[in-house]
């Protein structure tokens, strides 16, 4: 069973640090730390939509870097 209200707890704390990047990739690791239902659990804890907490998670995957400064990629806004 997965934690959600600790999923909740951690993402309380840190949310008003974090950017728009920093939310994603904090979702994703902690979808990727809670296992199977993962993406649904932090979707539930953090209100992240499900294709955001995806982005994320394909980010992670592929070790994707940006530029010091930046949230988005070039041409994102």
């Amino acid at each position: 069973m997965i934690d959600e209200s600790a999923i909740r707890l951690r993402f309380e704390a840190l949310c008003d640090v974090l950017d728009e990047r920093g939310r994603r990739r904090f979702a994703a690791a902690e979808a990727l730390a809670a296992g199977r239902g993962g993406v649904t659990a932090v979707m539930r804890a953090t209100g992240i939509a499900r294709s955001t907490i995806g982005r994320g998670l394909a980010e992670l995957r592929a070790g994707e870097e940006f530029a010091v400064g930046r949230v988005r990629r070039p041409g994102g806004g």
